[in-house]
């Protein structure tokens, strides 16, 4: 693959022995960022891989089979397949990438493999699980010390424990209509969805689309709730995760604007300054 392909690839990759955990070895997390229409190119599995897509959309090649791919769904494939990705022509596809050699004596693996010893490959949709701990492990190797390597581990088993779940149809079903009259229910299932999607949210129509409400009640409701809006909260979320991306200083202002789903830089940077008084480039002299 062309590195233009990419807006931006933060990507830890380890040699041989270097990382061995419970469920095996970690050969590679990453995160990755690909352009409209950019592509993987097509390889040989080195590894088993999880493939977790945050934003966008692709095409995924396994094997002989091309799928699409959509935000929120997870890919699966086994060491010596051919694998290959996509980017659609109408966005950037984002998406968390984590390669492992398994250790087939681990209990969870057992389980995991066991599952799906008939394919070499498979696509399932999240419920949100393994969205958070994919988020999760990826901000262990952004803030790597003393403690990553056990927080790595468990994230890992609770990854791979959550597609068993999903796969052999244990994973739960949120009710979408359950109490929906009940105001405390409402702003439980919203703070919940804005704290697990709020990097993705890019307007308060979503949230209602999504948690099937209508815009004017949540808005109502929130604000009535919390003493501001729906829009203050979220864009406050999305620039305290990107004040910390800042320190992080591995992203560039575009970047970091692409990752939290901001129409632009300048959108984002207006939103910066709006809610720290400080430009992001002032911001970061500033640390």
């Amino acid at each position: 693959m062309e590195y233009n392909d990419r807006l931006f690839a933060f990507e830890n990759v380890f040699d041989n022995g270097q990382m061995k955990i419970d469920i095996g070895e970690v050969i590679q997390v990453s995160e990755l960022s690909v352009i409209s229409g950019g592509e993987i190119s097509q390889h040989t599995q080195v590894c088993d891989e999880i493939t977790y897509a945050i934003s966008g959309s692709a095409i995924v090649v396994s094997g002989s089979e091309r799928k699409e791919m959509k935000a929120g769904q997870i890919h699966f494939i086994k060491k010596g397949q051919i694998h290959k990705i996509e980017a659609s022509g109408n966005e950037n596809f984002r998406y968390i990438c984590i390669g492992y050699v398994p250790d087939k004596n681990n209990d969870i693996v057992k389980s995991l493999y066991n599952s799906c010893k008939d394919v070499s490959y498979f696509s399932v949709s999240d419920n949100g699980t393994v969205k958070v701990l994919s988020e999760f492990l990826i901000r262990e190797f952004y803030n790597y010390d003393e403690y990553s390597e056990e927080m790595i581990n468990q994230y890992m088993l609770q990854i791979l424990t959550t597609i068993i779940r999903i796969c052999s149809g244990k994973d739960y079903v949120y009710n979408r209509n359950h109490s929906k009259k009940s105001g405390n229910h409402a702003m439980y299932k919203m703070l919940r969805y804005i704290d697990r999607e709020y990097m993705q949210i890019t307007s308060v129509k979503q949230i209602a689309q999504d948690l099937s409400y209508s815009e004017y009640y949540l808005s109502h409701l929130f604000h009535d709730k919390m003493g501001i809006t729906l829009k203050e909260y979220l864009t406050k979320k999305k620039i305290g995760y990107a004040a910390e991306l800042i320190r992080d200083g591995v992203l560039t202002v575009e970047q970091i604007a692409d990752r939290l789903n901001f129409s632009c830089p300048r959108t984002f940077r207006r939103a910066f300054k709006q809610y720290t008084g400080m430009t992001p480039k002032e911001y970061k002299s500033s640390i």
